[in-house]
């Protein structure tokens, strides 16, 4: 799906034109870039393309009773210290990461999954976010919260399939103009940009390493293709050997000859042993790949290189940056 344009309200244009004007990410192209609220008394509107539709999107002030549909935008909030502003969040699929744990706590869980219409609204929502799917027919539809005059908001990095770690920073500095908090903002991001540099600083000299991602199999192996995934990998030295295969997704199938013949180093081992999808474990998944028939030739399992990861370590969210710090650290034994 192609990325949605966000532009700020006629308010904050003039507010730019005279001269206040927050940077976007310098690897987005000119003809992408978003345009930056500069006032959190201004308006800010954004446009979401929602279930095959456009729609103009809009704030008039920060929100107080914001909703997040999906974990990884709760996260993403609670880094930000947006809890105050939250009336609810939903669908917690995975330990919360423990630097936002407390803040965490405060905010209520509307629903184990998506809470239905009437809950969302019992706690009067201005504002909701999240992944695509929750405003569809298999969560709450989009027109049906939009009719009710609550914006929604899709971070890029979750719609783009190029989206890339700069895209994930310019969701966070989104969320800070929409809230009010882009001092915030821009710390976080200047933080996460300082870690990554200090981990790429480590491994500059050093070779590329090649890598599969194990994600699941019914019979054939799930992995990341394209995207984001991909695309944060490769800042540390890490190519996926199943990009540029002519796949244009960023999740699909492919087969055991396929991988047998890429002949990666490393295996990240998508674990889910913690979350709601409770499958084997780290250690039980590998156990099953060592004893594929079809996968002794391969140096990564001749070599025992399997390297653990959660899903929302390398998918847009907050914890990208960390879990880049740990595997370019144990892929290249620094």
């Amino acid at each position: 799906m192609n990325a949605k344009w966000k532009k700020a309200a006629a308010a904050v244009m003039i507010v730019l034109s005279m001269g206040t004007v927050m940077a976007g990410c310098s690897s987005q192209p000119a003809s992408t870039a978003k345009p930056a609220a500069s006032s959190a008394a201004a308006p800010v509107t954004w446009k979401e393309k929602l279930d095959g539709k456009e729609v103009d999107m809009k704030v008039t002030a920060p929100p107080k009773h914001a909703v997040s549909m999906s974990f990884a935008t709760t996260e993403m909030m609670l880094a930000l210290g947006l809890q105050d502003q939250m009336a609810g969040t939903a669908f917690k699929e995975d330990d919360i990461y423990p630097s936002i744990a407390d803040a965490y706590a405060k905010v209520p869980v509307l629903a184990e999954k998506w809470p239905s219409y009437e809950k969302l609204m019992s706690v009067k929502p201005d504002f909701v976010t999240g992944w695509e799917v929750p405003f569809t027919k298999r969560g709450i539809p989009a027109d049906k919260i939009i009719s009710a005059g609550i914006p929604i908001f899709v971070p890029d990095s979750m719609q783009d399939t190029n989206a890339n770690l700069d895209t994930l920073f310019s969701d966070m500095l989104e969320y800070g103009k929409i809230f009010g908090k882009e001092d915030n903002a821009k710390r976080w991001v200047d933080g996460e940009k300082k870690k990554l540099e200090a981990a790429q600083n480590k491994i500059k000299d050093l070779p590329h390493v090649k890598v599969f991602v194990y994600d699941s199999d019914d019979g054939q192996p799930f992995t990341a293709f394209e995207g984001y995934t991909t695309n944060v990998l490769k800042l540390i030295g890490a190519d996926n050997v199943m990009a540029g295969q002519g796949v244009d997704k960023t999740w699909a199938k492919t087969s055991w000859e396929s991988l047998v013949q890429a002949d990666p180093d490393y295996i990240l081992v998508v674990d889910y042993s913690t979350s709601d999808r409770n499958q084997d474990s780290f250690e039980e998944r590998v156990e099953k790949l060592k004893e594929n028939p079809q996968l002794q030739s391969m140096r990564a399992v001749k070599e025992n290189h399997f390297l653990k990861v959660r899903l929302s370590e390398i998918t847009p969210g907050i914890r990208t940056v960390d879990a880049l710090e740990r595997l370019a650290a144990e892929m290249h034994q620094k």
